[in-house]
């Protein structure tokens, strides 16, 4: 399990504490071929959740609810982001278009875009994806940023990426489906809407969201550099990684998921948005 694999690091953690912890790494990608993504290798890419992460729960039930319409213009900016694991193949995550000042930015989780040392590549973020429809097109990726903590030793509180993207037929990403902003230092029992694509929904074919809140944090955190993550209770499954915590009325995003516990099918996790996350949000293009 991630979690317990990063406890283990600690110590080395604790040697760079006081380094800023939110510090970008990025690296240039090589945009997929136009037609890479067929619908066969979209199939292939919904069964496999990011990179190797932690179990979440099997099956998305009761607590999570069907997106009737994912292209609605409150919910647009979610959307699938589709990658290539040079190991293991084709996978899958959640995203959501946040507001920077290119207007192509898509933030998501930092395992959705490199674990274990190894970056996705062919990465692409459909917006309002459902049932392999992409009605506002597909976004291919020429940079990815995550968080030095992240990049280097797996710290789950800094667990978080952005994909920096070209623009599509309708202009840029913001443009066309519009971006949500973010806020920071807030309570850790505010209220939440956590969107994703939970794979047990229909395959991850369909967006899906859970009403909840904050429930403090995940005291096996404590001991890395860094805020503990934060806990909300929604029952969503793998592929939900990278999905949007959203507040203040859906207007600003507070989390991502990150991880759940095999044991606890009812909770899902974030890095919690403070300093060092604002921080790396700030200076994304």
């Amino acid at each position: 399990m991630r979690v317990a694999r990063a406890l283990s690091a600690c110590l080395a953690l604790a040697l760079v504490a006081l380094a800023p912890p939110a510090l970008a790494a990025s690296r240039q990608l090589a945009p997929p071929p136009r037609g890479f993504w067929t619908p066969t290798r979209i199939r292939r890419a919904l069964t496999n959740d990011s990179l190797e992460h932690t179990p979440v729960a099997p099956e998305a039930d009761s607590s999570s609810l069907r997106v009737l319409e994912a292209a609605a213009p409150e919910d647009r900016t979610n959307g699938r982001v589709f990658g290539v694991d040079p190991r293991e193949g084709p996978y899958s995550c959640s995203g959501t278009s946040l507001q920077t000042p290119s207007g192509s930015i898509v933030l998501t989780a930092g395992h959705c875009v490199i674990e274990d040392g190894r970056w996705g590549e062919q990465l692409v973020f459909v917006p309002a994806f459902d049932h392999e429809l992409h009605p506002f097109g597909i976004f291919r990726a020429s940079e990815a940023f995550t968080t030095r903590a992240w990049e280097r030793f797996g710290n789950s509180d800094f667990d978080v990426a952005a994909l920096l993207v070209e623009p599509g037929p309708l202009g840029t990403l913001a443009e066309t489906v519009g971006a949500k902003g973010w806020t920071s230092n807030r309570s850790r029992f505010s209220p939440l809407q956590i969107f994703g694509y939970p794979a047990a929904a229909l395959g991850g074919e369909e967006l899906r969201s859970c009403l909840s809140h904050g429930l403090g944090s995940d005291e096996l955190t404590d001991g890395l550099p860094g805020p503990p993550t934060m806990p909300a209770r929604c029952d969503m499954a793998g592929g939900s990684s990278g999905g949007a915590w959203l507040t203040e009325g859906g207007a600003l995003i507070d989390g991502v998921t990150s991880y759940g516990y095999s044991g606890n099918r009812d909770r899902l996790y974030s890095p919690y948005f403070g300093t060092g996350i604002d921080h790396f949000l700030s200076r994304l293009p």
